[in-house]
């Protein structure tokens, strides 16, 4: 029986929502460190989340922590200087890839080791990415399947509902409403129930071209999923996909069975938001609230 997915949204100058984003993910590292003694990263790619990851290579301290109510991991005393960085158990993937080189100004393979490898600590073998080189592209996205798969099998963690349970998935949100490499003019990609990645061609994408996608299933299986859209001008559309007055853009389809969905917004000329909502069952009401700030 699925759990109605509690949703967050954070809404605040861009330097405020990187810290409090970039807290979060460190401290549900720690929190499934603890559980089963690893943490399943999937990273967004494109500009966006730039400087979240680098934030995340230069690790947060315990009082960024507790500014925001977030647990402080055990055994790691209170203290304002320690720093805190993404375990070194930390296994990352990318959630979707542009096909070009890696050496091209488009890839996110590139971008995620300009910004997030280099301080981290982290193995550069500990980030299984996708192939964007590979003119087969789908068979570049049978063999990410797989290799998440053999992930999935060698640490021993069951599937649910024949999909992989990551503990946190990281999504960019575009200004036409799509997430990760899901674009609304592909229906076909956004009805996918069985394949965990595929290939897609997105010719209105900026850039256009072929790309490889985690789809929605997998997204929505996720322990906890993450947007992060700084930018003012997508924050009226981040808004109206939370309160559910926008229910057509791919973005809108992300609905954890069993997680936690954050969202985190720029608020460049209004006052700081901070919101929850315990997402119903088909026959309740919502049960909206505003958070202290």
């Amino acid at each position: 029986m699925n759990t109605p997915a509690t949703k967050f949204f954070f809404s605040d100058t861009d330097a405020e929502i990187t810290l409090h984003a970039a807290a979060l993910i460190i401290a549900e590292a720690y929190r499934a460190l603890a559980a089963h003694k690893r943490f399943s990263l999937v990273l967004a790619g494109g500009n966006s989340p730039r400087l979240l990851y680098t934030h995340l290579a230069e690790g947060v301290t315990t009082e960024l922590l507790e500014r925001y109510g977030l647990p402080v991991p055990e055994k790691i005393p209170k203290n304002n200087h320690i720093l805190l960085q993404l375990p070194r158990n930390t296994r990352l993937f990318t959630g979707d890839e542009r096909c070009v080189p890696i050496s091209h100004s488009d890839s996110n393979y590139r971008m995620i080791t300009e910004t997030l490898l280099p301080k981290s600590g982290i193995p550069e073998d500990h980030l299984i990415r996708m192939d964007g080189e590979n003119s087969d592209t789908e068979l570049a996205a049978r063999e990410y399947e797989t290799a998440i798969r053999l992930f999935f099998h060698a640490e021993a963690i069951p599937l649910r509902e024949g999909f992989p349970i990551f503990d946190l998935v990281v999504l960019g949100l575009g200004t036409d409403g799509h997430t990760a490499s899901l674009f609304a003019d592909n229906a076909e990609a956004l009805q996918e129930k069985r394949r965990w990645v595929i290939a897609v061609n997105a010719p209105k994408a900026k850039p256009p071209g072929k790309r490889l996608t985690i789809t929605l299933p997998v997204i929505n299986n996720a322990a906890n999923v993450l947007f992060f859209t700084p930018g003012n001008e997508k924050k009226r559309l981040a808004e109206k996909i939370f309160f559910e007055q926008e229910k057509s853009v791919p973005a809108s389809y992300v609905k954890p069975k069993n997680g936690n969905l954050f969202w985190f917004t720029t608020s460049k000329f209004s006052p700081p938001i901070q919101a929850r909502m315990n997402e119903p069952d088909t026959n309740q009401e919502s049960d909206l609230q505003q958070l202290p700030e």
